[in-house]
């Protein structure tokens, strides 16, 4: 009888090594948390005013996959902020990506973007921006000097490089 007790005793023991084992292992790609991803808004976009029925967006891309990108809340009127919540990230470093969208009906062009790498492997669950990471200038549809930004501002057709803003001349257009 001792003998039985003994080996079951060693099978038991054996079976919570490995149980034990299994738990402690530690792989922070299996692990995964939600994300609040929040972003300041350009200072050129927190106080836009769309005219001719066009909308703004902006969107919160993980690791290049734009399929899966997911649509931001802009609270323009208050903080001047956009944010989104993002489950499922694994604890791992990730590149973000915000971009703003403007769509009308001759299409979408994009006013800005910013690109930021964040470490979650510490398992903090925050993603912040602020207005300075933004790029405006990259994005000029019609290639005339004055970011899409700038136009939408000013009321002129981003997507028309025959404009007029005010008394400065930058290349083909005239910027106040």
């Amino acid at each position: 009888m001792t003998i039985r007790i003994t080996k079951l005793i060693f099978k038991l023991m054996i079976s919570l090594l490995f149980v034990s084992l299994y738990a402690c292992s530690s792989d922070d790609n299996v692990a995964s948390t939600s994300s609040k991803a929040t972003t300041e808004m350009p200072s050129e976009l927190q106080k836009l005013t769309l005219s001719g029925g066009g909308t703004l967006a902006a969107y919160v891309t993980i690791d290049g996959d734009t399929a899966n990108r997911r649509t931001m809340s802009i609270d323009g009127a208050g903080s001047g902020s956009a944010s989104a919540s993002i489950p499922g990230l694994t604890l791992a470093p990730h590149t973000i990506v915000i971009s703003y969208e403007y769509t009308d009906t001759n299409g979408t062009i994009v006013l800005a973007s910013a690109s930021n790498t964040v470490d979650l492997t510490s398992g903090s669950g925050s993603l912040s921006f602020v207005a300075a990471d933004y790029d405006l200038d990259t994005y000029d549809e019609d290639g005339d000097g004055i970011s899409n930004a700038a136009e939408l501002a000013a009321g002129t057709d981003p997507r028309d490089d025959a404009c007029v803003i005010g008394a400065s001349i930058i290349g083909d257009c005239t910027l106040g």
